[in-house]
């Protein structure tokens, strides 16, 4: 009996036994203060726990670099500054994972007596600077666009204690602008700071790192830590006066001040978030433009080391944060749907049948730019789905409607499409004005539907008869049974088309329209924002391709063209009226489309234009090997216009421009608004030269036009054409590499690719 008892408890505890706590470390880059603020929310709030991890901060020590920690496998993880990139081109393999500020905070301070302005005041200084900011490309860059060179400086040991620029140990002293500015003010310092920034050279700064090893060996740690990470930031940014308590009293090894904590954590927020960047983003395609300006300066760079330098263990389109992803990285997504219900969701008739159709077509897109798992439950009813939702023995299905009856255990997402409500009766009966004329009469309506609802609300006359599905309640019609079946115009066309119902017809229409969701079961709303973003990112001619895919009636040889020719007449008005609601429609949408595709400022094309754009240029490329060309255009030192003038000035700096450019480009040509203040131009069978004799006339008008306010300004340019083997990315990385080397080389000059 004791052994049958130790046998239980022994199960009993390995059923219930929890996952084994993985330990792992994190190297910091500087002393403690709120630049960490993230690490240590995660680790005080059990975000680590919580995913598994025990994580060890390693303190900051001047003689270790965190790369060098991390690559002897000292450190699982570090922090590390755009420097990173060069030790990936040095041999070692490292993986950025994540960038906590997609701005960098970094500065070059003095006394404000010493007057160090700007990078020429540099020469002969004594500079205090960690041997990993020396190689950090903003400053570099910086230098080198001003005709400064890193010998030129007198690099001495940092002691990271600011005061040191005042009691003449150093001249000037490399920091963060969060920090040490103002410790410096709180004991009436004044300062001077040359940042990077000012001279058009802004990159990612404090970049979370590994080794390649440990995302190939432990994938799943990976992920489970940058998310913990993540989250710990986001809890810090939304907490920041209780974040800079927690540090003050247990973190605080520089004895910073409560209210300079506070003030560290504000603007580093605005670095953390800057451009609407979602928190921790990182991309290929930046460190690409930095490996760029690192030719230029004559550093060596290999492209191919690149591949694979920055973590992305999703293909995902879908922008989410990060309780998104971590959600999506614990779960799979179990979802459900009957088989009969055509044309949203039926099995084919091909071997083995395959589920498809409308909703089917539509939850694929979700999948595919989401990146989520997912694994089908079939079920034969619509009350069987909507029991599993209910016992959440599936999470979520793909076609349904609001209901009062399903929301206590429901979430609904955004409507994918939208449909009328129809009439169907035997082919004998009038024209049927609308539900008031059935008032004593029997309609059949699938069990669950919410227009039975709506229905039974209004019009207590009416008798409701539940069915399994609509093809059997067209059956029910057929037989003399009922006097209607009500569901939407896709599926009784489809259905009275597949089954040769020669003798039903559609006859009226409702006034309930159905706006097609995806219903969730109510404990998952993580699910439902991802799914709502995926919906928002399915653009208009996606819908309309699904749509057509399935909703157009066509009739086999064997249909009898008589009984198709009373069914086409009988639903005439009823499609008439739908389909000039759908014209109606059309205009909406098409003021819509406008207003997504155009730049409000500048009414120039927008993002997604240009995309299209590209797309087209490049398939016609193609398919005809006819060149285009593209340009990108960034004005000079913008930011000042910004702060000097205020944004007013610089709204209509940007506007004056788009009249000038818009006045010199041929009519086949597309500009538009890339993002910020820069532009792009898409030259249509255009090779490289002519698409620089376009730059160098603009370059011409552009200098010799008084702007209002400010009168002169100048552009860089940076121009590519496309290649055999391109992809669209390809061209206009080039054109982009091109134009920051435009920049660091001096700017308002053309630059190819």
């Amino acid at each position: 009996m004791k052994q049958y008892l130790f046998l239980f408890f022994f199960c009993f505890a390995t059923l219930y036994a929890q996952p084994p706590i993985e330990k792992v470390s994190v190297q910091l880059q500087w002393a403690d203060q709120f630049q960490f603020a993230g690490y240590y929310v995660a680790k005080e709030r059990g975000f680590y726990r919580d995913a598994g991890l025990e994580v060890t901060l390693q303190k900051f020590d001047p003689k270790k670099l965190s790369v060098d920690e991390v690559m002897a496998g000292r450190s699982t993880y570090g922090i590390g500054r755009s420097s990173l990139l060069n030790d990936r081109m040095a041999g070692k393999n490292v993986v950025a994972l994540s960038a906590i500020f997609q701005s960098s905070p970094f500065v070059l301070l003095s006394q404000k007596s010493a007057d160090i302005k700007t990078p020429r005041d540099l020469k002969g200084k004594r500079v205090m600077m960690t041997s990993d900011f020396q190689d950090t490309i903003s400053v570099r860059a910086m230098l080198n666009s001003q005709d400064i060179r890193l010998d030129q400086l007198k690099i001495i040991e940092h002691s990271f204690n600011p005061i040191d620029i005042i009691n003449g140990k150093t001249d000037v002293m490399a920091c963060y602008i969060s920090n040490e500015p103002f410790v410096l003010k709180e004991k009436g310092i004044e300062t001077n700071a040359i940042s990077p920034e000012a001279y058009g050279f802004d990159f990612y700064s404090d970049i979370l790192f590994t080794s390649e090893a440990e995302v190939r060996n432990h994938p799943k740690r990976v992920r489970a830590f940058v998310d913990a990470t993540l989250k710990g930031w986001e809890y810090a940014f939304e907490h920041i006066p209780e974040t800079a308590q927690l540090i003050r009293e247990r973190y605080n090894t520089q004895n910073k001040s409560l209210e300079s904590l506070i003030y560290e954590g504000e603007v580093l927020k605005t670095l953390a978030y800057r451009k609407n960047q979602p928190l921790g983003s990182i991309t290929v395609d930046k460190f690409r433009r930095i490996s760029d300006i690192y030719k230029v300066m004559g550093i060596a760079q290999n492209e191919k080391r690149l591949e694979g330098f920055v973590y992305d263990d999703t293909h995902q389109t879908v922008l989410m944060n990060v309780d998104e992803r971590s959600f999506l990285h614990m779960n799979t997504i179990r979802y459900t749907s009957t088989l009969t219900w055509p044309p949203f969701n039926f099995l084919s008739e091909s071997s083995p049948p395959q589920l498809q159709g409308i909703a089917v077509d539509f939850w694929k897109l979700i999948s595919e730019r989401t990146g989520m798992k997912s694994s089908f439950i079939p079920l034969s009813t619509l009350s069987g789905v909507l029991d599993a939702i209910k016992t959440k023995t599936a999470d979520i299905t793909l076609g349904t409607s609001i209901s009062k009856e399903k929301e206590p255990y429901a979430l609904f997402s955004k409507p994918y499409a939208s449909f009328p409500n129809v009439i169907v009766t035997g082919k004998t009966i009038d024209f049927i004005p609308g539900l008031k004329a059935l008032e004593g009469k029997r309609i059949a309506i699938t069990e669950g539907y919410s227009v039975a609802e709506a229905i039974g609300a209004k019009y207590s006359n009416i008798t409701i008869v539940g069915v399994e599905d609509t093809r059997e309640g067209l059956k029910l019609l057929s037989s003399g049974r009922v006097d209607a079946v009500v569901d939407i115009l896709p599926v009784v066309a489809y259905l009275i088309n597949a089954d040769h119902q020669v003798n039903l017809k559609i006859s009226g229409t409702t006034e309930f329209d159905f706006d097609v969701r995806m219903m969730i079961r109510n404990d998952y709303p993580e699910l439902k924002t991802i799914v709502d973003k995926a919906i928002d990112s399915i653009t208009i001619a996606e819908r309309q391709r699904i749509l057509n895919r399935y909703i157009a009636i066509t009739y086999e040889d064997r249909v009898d063209y008589t009984w198709a020719y009373v069914v086409v007449m009988g639903a005439f008005i009823i499609i008439s009226i739908f389909i000039y609601r759908q014209f109606e429609m059309g205009k909406y949408h098409k003021r819509l489309l406008k207003m997504a595709t155009t730049d409000p400022l500048t009414g120039l094309a927008n993002r997604i234009r240009l995309d299209e754009k590209l797309l087209e240029c490049h398939q016609v490329y193609e398919r005809t090997g006819r060149v285009f060309s593209v340009i990108m255009i960034d004005l000079d030192y913008f930011k000042r216009v910004n702060d000097t003038y205020g944004h007013l000035i610089g709204d209509k700096t940007l506007v004056a421009l788009t009249q000038l450019l818009s006045d010199n480009i041929r009519h086949i040509d597309t500009l538009g608004r890339w993002g910020g203040e820069e532009f792009m131009i898409i030259c249509p069978e255009t090779e490289i030269e002519g698409g620089k004799q376009l730059a160098e006339k603009m370059q011409a008008v552009i200098e010799k036009y008084d702007f209002p306010h400010i009168h002169t300004m100048t552009c860089s340019f940076g121009i590519s054409e496309s290649r055999k083997g391109d992809r669209i990315e390809n061209v206009v990385g080039r054109a982009d590499s091109a134009l920051y080397q435009a920049k660091a080389e001096g700017r308002n000059r053309i630059c190819i690719s």
